[in-house]
């Protein structure tokens, strides 16, 4: 493999880390003057737009290459993973303690790992027997705040709501790996459904605004580049290294992510946090490590 490619990867894939690990300072930003269901809507709107006009310099040919059944396909994807996914995780950080938050959303790994035990007659090693205790350690800590004979959490309720979404998100990436469609053409099509189930949501349950200046920086900032530009140069240093060698890269997140709101916004650091944020990081990497193992090719993101 080229080693001048794989550095390349290894860059792609640390500046999607930088960029990820701002998903709760905007989506906490941006909801000051937006809804959920407002600013959902436009970010997946300035996604979709970046990702099309990415597709369309690439190749124009490739937009009419997807059968009528592969774009219906990305429809309940786009759902799970551009849609349902973020409208949780929007609403988990403007409503609660971001770092129970981070804890909860980044249980996804475990999840995908359960759901491919359950659903796809999936063997786990024993990496992944440790790394899937450690991620249920991970939310007990946070839960708890490090008293196991207490529950302590600000919202319990908003977490369950993000431990929904991060559901949605690990059955979206078990079942990605079935989409037999080229990897930006069903990046877009995965952000328009995004775009198309947020703007009904959004007639139902809330109403058609513009955003103001200011929120138009902070969603520019998430549609743009966290959730459009990203994706491309996630795929794209997917495509030029081996995802075993890129995937750990991305469990750097969460501790990038608790730096931030505790710097932007003072948010407390508990030494429990701390805690599960590391049982966390090592079960997902465990789990993912497993997977690999056994040669499951799954869509690892964020």
């Amino acid at each position: 493999m080229n080693v001048s490619g794989v550095k390349l990867a290894i860059t792609f894939a640390l500046l999607c880390v930088l960029a990820w690990s701002l998903i709760p300072v905007v989506a906490k930003i941006g909801q000051h003057s937006l809804d959920v269901f407002q600013f959902l809507f436009w970010s997946n709107i300035l996604s979709s737009v970046v990702v099309l006009a990415f597709v369309w310099l690439k190749n124009r040919k490739i937009m009419v290459s997807g059968s009528k059944r592969q774009f219906l396909w990305c429809a309940p994807l786009g759902f799970l993973g551009c849609f349902f996914y973020y409208l949780c995780l929007y609403y988990g950080y403007a409503s609660t303690n971001g770092v129970e938050v981070l804890v909860v959303q980044y249980t996804w790994p475990i999840l995908i790992t359960v759901i491919s035990l359950l659903f796809f007659s999936e063997r786990l090693g024993v990496l992944g027997v440790v790394g899937l205790i450690m991620g249920f350690l991970s939310v007990v800590i946070v839960v708890t705040k490090g008293d196991l004979t207490a529950i302590k959490v600000s919202s319990p309720w908003v977490l369950i709501v993000v431990f929904t979404g991060a559901l949605g998100f690990a059955l979206f990436s078990v079942l990605s790996k079935y989409q037999s469609i080229d990897s930006y053409t069903g990046t877009f099509f995965l952000f328009f459904w995004g775009a198309v189930f947020s703007l009904l949501t959004l007639f139902q349950w809330s109403q058609f605004s513009f955003p103001t200046g200011e929120a138009w920086l902070v969603i520019l900032l998430n549609g743009a580049i966290i959730n459009g530009l990203s994706y491309i140069l996630w795929l794209t240093a997917l495509a030029k290294a081996d995802a075993a060698k890129i995937a750990p890269i991305v469990f750097l997140t969460p501790i990038l992510s608790t730096t931030w709101l505790v710097l932007f916004f003072q948010e407390p650091l508990l030494i429990s946090y701390i805690v599960a944020i590391t049982f966390s990081i090592i079960s997902g990497f465990l789990v993912m490590r497993s997977m690999t193992h056994q040669k499951v090719e799954v869509r690892i993101e964020h």
